[in-house]
C-alpha cells in the first residue's frame, strides 16, 4: 500500500479538504500536459475530472489498494482518456470528410463512380467472405472472436489454447492462409 493510498480513503469518506488537495497538487501537471499535446485548458479540466470520477469510482470498491503515486496513476488515466478523446476526434472528423466528400460528389454528378466503387467493394467484401470459408474452422473462430472485441487472453481459453503467444501464431497463420484464399479467389 503507498502512502497516497490516504487519497482513496479521503475520496471514499468525500472528505473535501483532502479533495481540493488533490486538485491543487495534481491538477497543474494534467492542464500541462494536455495543452503540450494540442488540447486546451478546459480540455485539460474536463479530463482531470474524468480522472477523479474514474478513481472515486474505483475507491467504491473497499478491495481496491492503491500501490503507486496517486500523481502516476492520475497521469496514466488522463493520458489514456486525452488520448481516447483524440481518437474520437479524429473519427468524428474523418466522418464528417467522407460526409463531405460523398455531397460534394452528388453535387458534381459524379454518382455512378461512387457507385461502381460501392460495388467494387462489394464485390471484394464477397471475395472475401468466400475466402474466409474456405479456412479452418478454428482459424474462423479464431479471427471472429478478434475482430468482435475478445480480449486475446479470454479467446485463448475459449479456444483453449495454452497461451495467448500461442493465439498470436495461429492468429498470424491464420490470417496468412485467409490472404492466401483470397489471392487465389482473385
Amino acid at each position: 500500500m503507498h502512502s497516497d493510498h490516504r487519497y482513496i480513503e479521503a475520496l471514499r469518506r468525500n472528505d473535501e479538504r483532502s479533495i481540493r488537495e488533490i486538485y491543487k497538487q495534481h491538477s497543474a501537471q494534467t492542464i500541462r500536459w494536455v495543452v503540450a499535446r494540442g488540447g486546451s485548458s478546459d480540455d485539460a479540466q474536463d479530463i482531470f475530472q474524468e480522472a477523479l470520477v474514474a478513481i472515486f469510482q474505483k475507491a467504491q470498491n473497499a478491495d481496491f489498494v492503491l500501490t503507486c503515486p496517486l500523481g502516476a496513476l492520475i497521469h496514466v488515466i488522463c493520458s489514456r482518456k486525452w488520448i481516447d478523446r483524440i481518437r474520437q476526434n479524429n473519427r468524428d472528423a474523418g466522418v464528417r470528410k467522407e460526409e463531405e466528400l460523398r455531397y460534394e460528389s452528388e453535387a458534381e454528378g459524379d454518382v455512378l463512380i461512387e457507385a461502381e466503387e460501392v460495388l467494387a467493394e462489394q464485390a471484394k467484401q464477397s471475395r472475401l467472405r468466400e475466402a474466409f470459408q474456405q479456412i479452418s474452422e478454428l482459424c474462423q473462430r479464431l479471427l471472429t472472436l478478434l475482430s468482435n472485441g475478445t480480449k486475446p487472453l479470454e479467446a485463448a481459453e475459449i479456444l483453449q489454447m495454452n497461451s495467448v503467444d500461442t493465439l498470436y501464431r495461429r492468429k498470424n497463420a491464420c490470417t496468412e492462409r485467409w490472404r492466401a484464399c483470397y489471392e487465389a479467389v482473385n
